[in-house]
């Protein structure tokens, strides 16, 4: 009798192998719910793809999510003709999210948009508004069309509301539209409640010493009763080059009096976790805006909060009271720069606004009638608290409620670069030290002051300027590790995640990663080289800008490495005459056909990707697509479930964000 194996070969003819398939595969998850946005209309090659009623753009389907990502931009187009293209686009698509009847529904997948009559979706736009960049913009739920101000500009009482005369508000490119003093705002967010509270220390015996710059407070608990270990930092060193795209630093970081955590230690292609600290500068600033004294903001107070996990990561759920200061709470436990503002937030300054223009235009953006514009505000570009403390300079909420409506400042988690117990045994280590290594690529995006026209972000932000001290101090002939004792405040995280948990065994491996996509690799890498028999069974493809600029860890993968890597750059101009010439990482994998193929049907042969889900990611899994339908004969669905049934036997494991 056939087994369920060989059955489902027959049916499906998808080459088999003792472990092409497992037995009783457990069900993948669904793929990500696609998402409608708007695109420039394509070249004639791809007619398909065009909307037959309009020629101004073309409504498709997208599995990428949004939030991450800019809309594309349509062309331009005269108000008139722009609101007649949208309606044509609308009267096609799924059920509507809008009641038009002026009543907000709940809520519904972001692939819903809106549908109703040409009418109703011209009385609700207005015919003044270009609405193919109204609905270009917008999250893709329709609620920026929930309701919208009459044009009543031409009304003799009619007092525009004055718009602020300052480069942060500039900054926020917001279009308000005929917003007047009067103007009637409906469905307001509620102010939100406060839920802490500071009060002086219970008993003047109370002592409390602060390491505010160094380590967070032992309240700040990643997985209680744990709390976050203070790692010297070894040594730091640039990756890359001076003009690389994106510049990545290496850390070296002792653990070597890491606390034992129930016998869990750190593992080959593990990650730990970062606490890292909003910067005093950015804090200092806050502070100051809210014109709070600077001795206020490090006097110890008692801190009630009556429900919540915070001011812990992943604490319980209850009322605590605590003694802190103000600077620590907001240096350690709240995120200022790395959401997109809330509502509750808006509402909050807006209570507090002194200026009535100031608090019309944020209760605005808490209306019914402002949602396009809170739209627009959430999905151009990640905006700081100081932004828009800075943007309302009359708005100065009291540190109790901001604190209560900011979000809390989470790990960051980066993976490790190397084999722990390789590197622990490393010549010139002294004193039996331990440690772990890994790869930060430094994430910068533009700033809205004019005096520092780039940002970096709170994790990559914090490592970067550790580093900095350490090579300055190095350069200039200092130890930092004796004079700056510099500190990097962590805790193990995730030694079972993908890489790590199926990282193993003595199968082939191929590997596949862009950027610091590559980091985890190394640790694989010289694990696996110890071993001369597994000389032959590894392979990396490695996908850089340019390899004389970004390429990382170049010659640091042992006696093998020219035997084992391949590094496709993207930058390399094409040399006429040569085959097989590739520019992405995703090609070489097509060119790389019979390995890929040999070790995804080899006993315990594994395929890991690691790096960015847009781009690489797709295009990667593109690419494994063509060569399961090329080698394997089989169809492009086929070639789907068969790559699903790899994952699923633990094959086929890709790590992307």
């Amino acid at each position: 009798m056939a087994s369920p194996t060989q059955t489902m070969a027959e049916n499906h003819n998808i080459p088999t192998t003792e472990t092409s398939h497992p037995h009783d595969p457990i069900p993948s998850e669904p793929r990500a719910i696609p998402q409608l946005t708007l695109r420039p209309a394509q070249s004639q090659s791809q007619p398909e793809q065009v909307s037959p009623k309009s020629s101004g753009g073309s409504i498709l389907w997208s599995t990428n999510g949004s939030d991450d990502s800019e809309a594309p931009t349509t062309p331009f187009s005269e108000p008139d003709t722009a609101v007649d293209e949208v309606i044509d686009k609308l009267e096609d698509l799924p059920a509507s999210a809008v009641n038009f009847n002026g009543q907000s529904r709940p809520r519904r997948a972001s692939t819903t948009l809106i549908s109703d009559s040409p009418t109703d979706i011209r009385r609700i736009l207005g015919d003044g508004e270009t609405a193919t960049k109204l609905i270009s913009q917008c999250c893709g739920g329709g609620c920026c069309l929930l309701k919208t101000l009459a044009p009543d500009s031409s009304s003799a009482n009619f007092i525009p509301v004055v718009i602020p005369d300052n480069v942060a508000f500039r900054s926020l490119n917001l279009q308000l539209g005929p917003l007047a003093l009067d103007s009637e705002l409906t469905d307001a967010t509620p102010l939100p409640a406060v839920n802490l509270s500071f009060e002086p220390l219970p008993s003047k015996d109370v002592k409390h010493v602060s390491e505010v710059h160094k380590a967070p407070p032992k309240y700040v608990q990643p997985h209680p009763p744990y709390e976050v270990y203070s790692a010297p930092l070894y040594h730091a060193r640039e990756l890359t080059k001076p003009g690389a795209e994106k510049r990545t630093i290496h850390f070296d970081i002792d653990v070597t009096d890491y606390p034992d955590e129930g016998g869990v230690d750190f593992k080959v292609g593990g990650a730990v976790g970062i606490c890292p600290p909003n910067s005093q500068e950015i804090v200092d600033e806050i502070f100051d805006i809210l014109c709070i004294p600077k001795f206020v903001r490090d006097k110890p107070v008692t801190l009630k909060t009556t429900t919540g996990r915070w001011p812990t990561i992943w604490g319980d759920d209850e009322a605590r009271e605590l003694v802190t200061t103000r600077r620590e709470l907001l240096t350690w436990c709240v995120d200022v720069q790395s959401n997109p503002p809330t509502k509750n937030l808006l509402r909050l300054m807006a209570e507090y606004a002194d200026a009535p223009n100031e608090a019309k235009i944020l209760t605005y953006l808490c209306s019914a009638q402002g949602q396009a514009a809170f739209c627009d505000l959430r999905t151009t570009s990640h905006l700081t608290l100081a932004q828009l403390l800075h943007a309302f300079p009359s708005s100065k909420p009291p540190l109790p409620a901001l604190l209560s409506v900011l979000t809390q400042l989470m790990p960051r988690f980066y993976s490790l670069s190397n084999d722990p117990h390789i590197s622990s045994a490393r010549p010139g280590l002294p004193g039996n030290r331990r440690l772990i290594e890994m790869a930060v690529t430094i994430h910068e995006t533009p700033n809205w002051h004019p005096d520092s026209p780039v940002r970096t972000g709170v994790g990559s932000g914090f490592m970067e300027r550790l580093a900095h001290q350490f090579i300055t101090a190095e350069n200039e002939g200092i130890d930092p590790r004796s004079i700056l004792d510099l500190r990097v405040p962590m805790f193990r995280g995730l030694m079972a995640n993908p890489l790590s948990k199926q990282f193993g065994g003595e199968g082939p491996m191929v590997l596949i990663g862009a950027g610091v996509g590559m980091a985890p690799f190394r640790g694989f890498i010289l694990n696996r080289l110890k071993n001369a028999n597994c000389a032959n069974k590894i392979w990396l493809i490695q996908g850089v800008r340019d390899s004389m600029l970004d390429e990382l860890y170049s010659g640091e993968l042992g006696d093998h490495e020219r035997e084992i890597k391949k590094v496709v750059q993207s930058r390399k101009v094409k040399i006429a005459g040569e085959d097989n010439e590739v520019k992405y990482v995703q090609d070489e994998v097509r060119v790389q056909a019979d390995i890929v193929w040999f070790v995804i049907n080899a006993l315990d042969g594994r395929i890991f990707v690691c790096g960015s889900s847009k781009g690489m990611g797709e295009g990667v899994e593109d690419s494994l697509m063509d060569v399961a339908m090329q080698k394997g004969g089989i169809s492009r669905a086929q070639a789907e479930e068969f790559w699903a049934r790899k994952k699923e036997d633990g094959q086929y494991i890709a790590e992307t964000w």
